[in-house]
């Protein structure tokens, strides 16, 4: 079997391994044969024991194969797919980062339009100090225009003409006044003198049409400024800050679903890791009594209840199915990766073309404030004009920044990564034969440690008690296990075990776009494999199991199990009773039953 290597796709994330094909299906709600290990190749049918041995041996040595080849792949594309969101999520960032920068720097654009609007307007108004910086502050403008009138009113032009030593070097654009700049014009003499001439400046026209033209034009200019200010505050600005909240919106959600998506593969994962060891744990535990101690009668066990029954059987079936619920996983997060890609693309092409007409917008007009003074804004235009939007060649940019971004990271990885991280880990890994793995996980219903499996309907003997549909199941390991079906499945005494079995397995259920926006936590509190605990585990070697009178009972048979008592229970003895009525369709099943009951003991 070969494994696909772990590549970056251009335009969706990489999918799950597909294992070999040595055996039926993974899931199992595949077509199965009938299950292995029936009663007439159970150990109790006098088959011998060494081969029994033997064939659970190989069972045992190929799933081991299995299990370190398909870490090997799943771990590969794992990393690949993790690698891949890892480039997406960087991009996303970038993508609000760079939005941020276009509405802070549009905003300061305004800014800077609106204080140069100010300042030119306070220049055409003469409202300037005398260090030459326009005067802002209202209510510092207001004494400034109050003292220029009171100066005009007690001496207007002659006051300035009689400033004999001090308007002698008055200087506008050359022609100087003592030493005191104001903005381009030096005033000497004392702060009277210079408070005086300023006043004057901006009423008097003998200073010149040039400085009333000046004073026009810097007022023309603040106007100017002023409406693209406004202009920016009204029709750009919040376009743009619309655009920066849903950004930061999307980026939020896609992270929140990638994220849990990476997650639930990553759990999922660490599921199928955990019923491995779980399952060569107590491989472990069956392979290391020998032949003789198998062949021992076996004692009251107090371990017959469902928790911490030891049969392999069941560690197995878990194994098993969690590889079917990892697959599953993996066929749907893919799905849901792609369209989240998808999505994303979508999402910073129209990012683009909107930031693209926004600074379009703001850079048209500030090209018409600017079309008297030398053009610096023609370049920029021009670039923005010509920047390519067409749709192909932004996904060609964004994926090819996406591929960047991975190589980048991925080497960085490898320069931080050890040299046996390759190597798969864990229990019963190391060791195996390369091509062994080279298989499909079936149903645990045709595993060889399961006898017969049967869909029966099951009473206790209290007053109360009622008929119940269940899957029984007897296994190599001597052990009667009894799963109680759903009341939805509408099965019956006699339905077959595989759709029974099947009803047993819940629904897979991944992040998606509706389950975050429905409020479905990730990862499900409930675990998966609730249902696939057995309710009731018999201990055969402790049952007696007889038919019922077919006047009393049409159909059924008894199993009473002997228990070791425990705690304050050992006042009553030290065992006690356990029965369990079974009734099938007919009295053939139910007697073909407990034959291969009493062969599992």
């Amino acid at each position: 079997m070969s494994y696909p290597p772990p590549v970056v796709d251009d335009t969706q994330p990489p999918a799950p391994p597909s294992p070999g094909a040595d055996l039926d299906n993974e899931l199992p709600n595949s077509p199965v044969a009938e299950p292995a290990g029936s009663p007439t190749s159970s150990p109790g049918d006098g088959d011998d024991i060494t081969a029994v041995h033997e064939r659970r041996t190989a069972t045992h040595s190929k799933l081991r194969a299995y299990e370190a080849e398909r870490r090997a792949a799943y771990e590969s594309k794992l990393q690949s797919t993790s690698l891949y969101w890892h480039a997406f999520r960087t991009l996303m960032h970038d993508s609000l980062l760079e939005t941020q920068k276009a509405d802070l720097l549009l905003r300061g654009w305004a800014h800077a339009s609106n204080a140069y609007g100010n300042s030119m307007a306070s220049v055409g108004e003469w409202c300037i100090d005398e260090k030459g910086a326009p005067i802002l502050d209202p209510k510092r403008k207001k004494r400034h225009l109050e003292a220029g009138e009171k100066h005009e009113k007690h001496g207007g032009a002659s006051s300035v003409a009689g400033l004999s030593g001090s308007v002698a070097g008055l200087s506008v654009g050359g022609v100087s006044v003592g030493g005191v700049s104001v903005g381009g014009v030096s005033v000497g003499g004392d702060h009277h003198s210079t408070a005086f001439a300023v006043a004057d400046f901006y009423r008097e026209e003998k200073c010149g049409a040039m400085l009333n033209q000046l004073a026009n034009s810097a007022g023309h200019v603040a106007g100017k400024y002023d409406e693209m200010a406004q202009y920016m505050s009204k029709e750009v600005l919040p376009e743009l800050s619309l655009l920066l909240s849903e950004t930061k919106q999307e980026v939020v959600f896609m992270e929140k679903l990638g994220d849990s998506i990476i997650n639930e593969l990553e759990a999922a994962e660490g599921e199928v890791c955990k019923a491995w060891d779980a399952y060569y744990q107590r491989a472990l535990d069956w392979f290391g009594s020998s032949p003789d101690a198998a062949k021992a009668p076996a004692s009251p066990n107090a371990n017959a209840a469902v928790k911490g029954c030891s049969d392999v059987w069941v560690e197995e079936m878990r194994y098993r199915m969690a590889v079917a619920f990892l697959s599953s996983v993996w066929e749907k997060c893919s799905s849901e990766l792609s369209k989240l890609f998808l999505s994303t693309k979508d999402t910073e092409c129209n990012r683009r073309n909107q930031i693209k007409e926004i600074m379009i917008k703001a850079t048209q007009r500030q090209e018409r404030l600017w079309l008297g003074l030398p053009s610096t804004i023609n370049p920029v235009l021009k670039e923005l004009i010509e920047w390519p939007m067409e749709r192909k060649e932004v996904e060609d940019d964004v994926q090819s920044s996406i591929r960047e971004r991975a190589q980048s990271i991925q080497l960085e990885e490898v320069v931080h990564k050890k040299s046996d991280d390759a190597t798969p880990t864990g229990p019963g890994l190391t060791g195996v034969t390369e091509g062994d793995g080279n298989f499909e996980l079936s149903s645990p219903l045709v595993s060889d440690l399961l006898c017969k499996a049967k869909v029966l309907e099951k009473r206790g003997t209290g007053m109360m008690s009622s008929w119940k549909v269940s899957l029984a199941i007897i296994t190599s390991d001597s052990f009667l296990h009894l799963f109680e079906l759903p009341p939805t499945c509408r099965l019956h005494s006699g339905s077959a075990p595989e759709v029974a079995f099947q009803n047993l397995i819940p629904p897979v259920v991944v992040p998606s776009v509706e389950g975050l926006k429905g409020g479905v936590k990730y990862p499900s509190p409930k675990h998966w494999f609730d249902k696939l605990v057995p309710s009731e585990s018999f201990a055969l070697p402790n049952c007696v199991v007889t038919l019922v009178d077919e006047k009393k009972i049409p159909n059924a048979f008894e199993v009473v199990e002997t228990v070791v008592t425990s705690g304050a229970s050992k006042m009553l003895g030290n065992t006690t009773k356990r029965k369990m009525q079974f009734k099938a369709v007919t009295r053939e099943e139910a007697k073909d039953f407990v034959d291969a009951l009493k062969e599992s003991k």
